[in-house]
């Protein structure tokens, strides 16, 4: 294994922070690209669009927030692991100390590289004694450069510096046939992208700019800047506020009061906002109601159990799948790594219950199993999968007042 940087002989590893740390050139990602809308749009631009912000949060928390398992096929089920492997528990060190990221902050930076960039990396600065990796270090997209070798098969380099392919974790989003890297979703909607920060701007700027007048006062006579003063200062004294709501107003001398509405056309912009808001939920696969665009019916289903549900299968399984697949290539052969969703499909505490009922009717779920679910300490006896729902456990101890294996007291 060949690493451009010395590791010490210690329980924690040493880091190189100046190998992955910012560049004083700027990068493919800094360099803004001019859209048609005169607005440049890259990676930091983009995100000063709410809807992408909250597109990408919402899929990157959401990734981050999952718990995740290493698992192993027994008896043709995957069970967990007795003894979870750091590379699953504590990726990237954040458990032992502060100076590196916890699993959670590390998988998010993951996301939401891929999410911006269409891929994401890591590259493996400690292993165990069998060579297994126990810590990642997550890189910045434009630090990373991926070319093929004469068979066709990745290399890397972090700035400039050779990475063994074995230390190397890449998540790549959706890519081209052939392609070694992921398409950047804000690449190819950088136009739309633009517009919608151009709508933003023009909002910003209408409002800011004063072009909002409720109304001008208009008179016949020449008026000096003094007069003129005194004259708004009168009328605002006797219309502004709450106690003048209804008050009468009365203009002498010719002048007029002409109230100043915004014109259709340049009211367009909530409209242009609204679409923009849209069109990003396309682009990531998210709910429109997720984003605040609840002024519409949604086919994602009926109730947050529904939505949940349709969310899971529709635009998170793929990135959960992404993520397994990259945990799963570190861990040793027949191991796999499994993110739990149950979280998300979490129903109300009624609909819950009621499957509980069913699954035990079933056979299914042992109490026990249920009560885990619930967050809840196992019971004795909670393990029999054939303890009926209305009497005591198959198992029961007679003399605990239970009723005995085998059928019902019998009478002296």
């Amino acid at each position: 294994m060949r690493l451009p940087w010395k590791r010490r002989e210690s329980a924690e590893e040493s880091r190189a922070i100046p190998l992955f740390g910012d560049s004083s050139i700027p990068t493919n990602g800094q360099l803004a690209h001019l859209t048609a809308s005169g607005v440049p749009v890259n990676d930091q631009a983009a995100m000063k669009l709410i809807a992408v912000y909250a597109s990408v949060r919402i899929i990157a928390n959401t990734i981050a927030t999952l718990p995740m398992q290493a698992m192993q096929l027994r008896d043709s089920v995957l069970t967990p692991l007795d003894r979870q492997p750091t590379i699953v528990v504590d990726p990237f060190g954040g458990a032992i100390t502060a100076r590196w990221l916890s699993r959670r902050d590390g998988i998010k930076q993951l996301a939401v590289s891929c999410a911006l960039r269409g891929n994401g990396y890591a590259v493996v600065t400690a292993r165990d004694s069998l060579m297994r990796p126990t810590r990642l270090m997550v890189c910045h997209p434009d630090h990373v450069q991926v070319d093929t070798d004469d068979g066709g098969g990745r290399t890397y380099k972090v700035n400039r510096q050779p990475i063994d392919t074995a230390d190397m974790v890449h998540i790549i989003g959706m890519s081209m046939p052939g392609d070694v890297v992921g398409m950047s979703p804000i690449a190819y909607a950088r136009q739309a992208i633009g517009l919608g920060l151009a709508a933003q701007e023009f909002g910003a700027e209408f409002f800011g700019g004063g072009a909002h007048l409720s109304g001008v006062i208009t008179t016949d006579a020449d008026l000096d800047r003094a007069a003129a003063r005194r004259m708004k200062e009168a009328w605002e004294a006797s219309h502004t506020g709450l106690k003048n709501a209804h008050a009468v107003g009365i203009l002498s001398g010719g002048a007029k009061w002409t109230q100043i509405t915004v014109p259709p056309e340049d009211a367009q912009f909530l409209g242009t906002r609204a679409a923009a808001n849209l069109e990003m939920a396309m682009l990531y696969g998210i709910p429109p109601h997720m984003l605040g665009q609840v002024d519409r019916t949604t086919s994602w289903g009926t109730g947050i159990e529904q939505q949940s549900i349709g969310f899971l299968a529709y635009t998170m399984a793929d990135w959960l799948t992404m993520f397994q697949d990259a945990w799963t290539g570190m861990l040793p052969r027949g191991q796999s790594a499994l993110i739990d969703t149950t979280e998300l499909q979490r129903t109300d505490t009624a609909g819950r219950m009621a499957g509980y009922v069913q699954a035990r009717t079933a056979g299914i779920l042992t109490q026990n199993e249920a009560r885990a679910k619930e967050r809840l300490r196992p019971i004795p006896g909670g393990d029999d999968i054939n303890a009926p729902l209305n009497s005591a456990h198959s198992g029961a101890d007679p003399s605990a007042g239970g009723t005995p294996e085998g059928g019902p007291d019998e009478q002296p």
